[in-house]
C-alpha cells in the first residue's frame, strides 16, 4: 500500500514537473530582460547580452531538448525515489546537478549546430527549472511529513533483535517522527533467549518471539519486518523471514556483517542468488550516477575538443618548430581496477628524455613512488610553457572520448609506480583516472609528499558525487589559467 501511494505520487511529480518545465520555458523568454537587469544592479556575475530574443517559436528546440533531457536525469539522480529519509540539501543537489547537466547538454547542442540563441536565455531557463523542481520537492516533503507527524501515511515496522543494533535503529527512528516509521515493539529471535541476559536496556517492549511472531505480525498490522543482530541466527532469521514473506510483509535486514571502512554495499542478483557488493567505489559502472558523469565526460570532451582546435594546431605547430621530434607523447599508463592504456600528451621534454631519468632520480623532490623535479632539465622551451598552463595535457581529452579517462579522477599512475604502492593506495585505481582531480586544483606544486596527494585521492573517491565533479571542473579553470596547478 505504501509503495503505491508513493508511485502515485511520483507520477504527480513528473507531471508537475513537465508542467513546471513549460512555465519556465515561457518565463525566461518574457523576463529576460527584467531578469538581466537584475543581474546587473546587484553585480551578480551573469553574462549580459544586449541584443533581442528571437521569435520565442524559434526558442522551441530548446524545450523539445530540455523536456526529455530533465525527465532522464532526474531520474537517474534519484528525483522520483521515495522522499521518506530523503534531506533538504539531498533534493537542492538533485535538481542543482539535473539542471547544471541539462544546461551543459544544452550548450553543447547550441554550438554543434552553430545555433545564434541567446547563451543567458538557456542559462535564466534551467536556473528557473532548478529553482521550481525544487521548490516543488520541498512542499511534497513537507506535506508528506506534516501528515505523518499527524499518524498518517506511517509505517508499522517490527525490529527483530535484542541486541545493541537494534536499540541504536529504534533511538534513531524515534528521533525523526516525520519519517513515519512506528515500531510497534521488539521480537526476540529465538524464544529459548531469555530477557534479562539477552535484552539491551531496550527503549520499548518485547511483544514476541520465534512463537508468537506470525501472531504478532496480525495483531499489530506489521508493515516490515526489521531484522538486527542477524550474524549469530542466520538459520533463525531464514525462519522467520519466510513467514513474514508468506504474511506479505516486506523484509529488511540490517546487513552489519563486516566491520570494513568500506564505501557501500548493495545488492544484485545472479540467477536466483542474492549477491551482497562491498565495493571501494561509489557504485558499479552501472550505477545511474556514472552513467551520468560517463555522459558527461563524452559531451564535453567532444565539445572542448572543438572548441580549443585552434589552441591544439597552435601548440602542435609550436612543439614541431621548437624541437625535433614527435608532436605526441604516448606512454603506457594504469587506469581502471589495474588496466593499462596509452596516455596522450603534447610533448613537452626532449625525445631522450626516458634515457635521462635515472640521472635524475637523486634530485626527485616528490616522497613516495612517483618523479618530480621543479627545473627539470628534460623540457624544452615550448615544453614548459605548455607545461604551465596544462596544455599538454589536452590531447587526453581524446583518452577521456574513448573510455580510458574522465575529466576528474586520481591521476593515471605509471606502471613502476603501482607495484610501489601501498595496500591502501591500491584504492586510487577503484575509480576512472582523470584530467584533472583533488590534487591538481590544490596547488600540485605546494604538494610534495605523495601520502597526502593518495589521502586527497582517496577523500574524492569516498565522498563522491557529481556535484564534486562539477566544482572540481569549474575549480580547475581558475587554478589552469593562473598555473598554479602545473608542475
Amino acid at each position: 500500500m505504501l509503495k503505491a501511494h508513493w508511485r502515485f505520487i511520483s507520477r504527480i511529480e513528473r507531471v508537475f514537473d513537465n508542467l513546471l518545465i513549460v512555465l519556465a520555458f515561457l518565463l525566461a523568454y518574457y523576463l529576460r530582460d527584467d531578469f538581466l537587469f537584475f543581474a546587473n544592479e546587484i553585480a551578480l556575475p551573469f553574462p549580459q547580452e544586449l541584443k533581442s530574443l528571437a521569435r520565442v517559436e524559434d526558442y522551441l528546440l530548446v524545450l523539445g531538448v530540455a523536456l526529455p533531457l530533465y525527465n532522464a536525469f532526474l531520474s537517474l539522480l534519484g528525483a522520483y525515489r521515495s522522499m521518506r529519509f530523503s534531506k533538504v540539501l539531498q533534493l537542492l543537489r538533485i535538481t542543482v546537478m539535473a539542471s547544471a547537466l541539462v544546461f551543459l547538454c544544452q550548450g553543447s547542442v547550441l554550438f554543434l549546430l552553430k545555433l545564434d540563441l541567446s547563451r543567458s536565455y538557456v542559462a535564466i531557463f534551467c536556473i528557473l527549472c532548478a529553482i521550481f523542481h525544487f521548490s516543488l520537492r520541498i512542499l511534497v516533503l513537507m506535506l508528506l511529513r506534516f501528515l505523518r507527524v499527524r499518524g498518517k501515511n506511517f509505517r508499522n515496522v517490527l525490529l527483530v533483535g535484542t541486541g545493541p543494533q537494534a536499540r541504536t535503529l529504534y533511538l534513531e527512528i524515534a528521533a525523526q517522527p516525520e519519517l513515519g516509521i512506528r515500531v510497534q515493539g521488539f521480537s526476540r529471535i529465538d524464544a529459548s533467549q531469555s530477557a534479562p541476559s539477552h535484552v539491551y536496556d531496550l527503549p520499548a517492549r518485547v511483544i514476541a518471539d520465534s512463537t508468537s511472531f506470525e501472531k504478532a505480525l496480525k495483531k499489530h498490522a506489521i508493515d516490515e519486518v526489521l531484522f538486527t543482530d542477524v550474524v549469530a541466527s542466520f538459520a533463525k532469521v531464514q525462519e522467520l523471514a519466510k513467514i513474514a514473506v508468506e504474511e506479505g510483509v516486506r523484509v529488511t535486514l540490517a546487513a552489519d556483517f563486516f566491520s570494513l571502512e568500506i564505501f557501500k554495499s548493495d545488492i544484485s542478483y545472479f540467477g536466483e542468488t542474492p549477491l551482497i557488493h562491498y565495493t571501494p567505489s561509489p557504485g558499479g559502472e552501472d550505477s545511474a550516477a556514472l552513467i551520468v558523469k560517463r555522459a558527461m565526460d563524452l559531451a564535453l570532451s567532444a565539445t572542448m575538443i572543438v572548441v580549443l582546435s585552434p589552441l591544439l594546431l597552435a601548440a602542435a605547430i609550436a612543439i614541431k618548430l621548437d624541437n625535433p621530434g614527435p608532436i605526441f607523447f604516448r606512454q603506457k599508463r594504469v587506469g581502471l581496477n589495474g588496466r593499462t592504456f596509452v596516455l596522450m600528451k603534447f610533448r613537452s621534454m626532449v625525445i631522450e628524455a626516458e634515457e635521462m631519468l635515472e640521472g635524475l632520480r637523486a634530485q626527485n623532490e616528490m616522497s613516495g613512488p612517483v618523479f618530480k623535479i621543479r627545473n627539470d632539465p628534460r623540457i624544452t622551451r615550448v615544453g614548459r610553457f605548455l607545461r604551465r598552463y596544462s596544455i599538454d595535457e589536452l590531447p587526453q581529452l581524446l583518452n577521456v572520448l574513448m573510455g580510458d579517462m574522465s575529466l576528474v579522477g586520481p591521476r593515471p599512475p605509471l606502471p613502476d609506480e603501482v607495484t610501489l604502492y601501498m595496500r591502501k593506495q591500491r584504492k586510487r585505481l577503484s575509480m576512472r583516472p582523470g584530467l584533472t582531480c583533488t590534487w591538481q586544483v590544490s596547488g600540485r606544486n605546494e604538494i610534495p609528499d605523495f601520502d597526502e596527494w593518495a589521502r586527497l585521492d582517496l577523500e574524492y573517491i569516498d565522498n563522491w558525487s557529481l556535484g564534486r565533479d562539477v566544482y572540481l571542473l569549474l575549480k580547475t579553470v581558475p587554478a589552469v589559467l593562473s598555473g598554479s596547478g602545473a608542475s
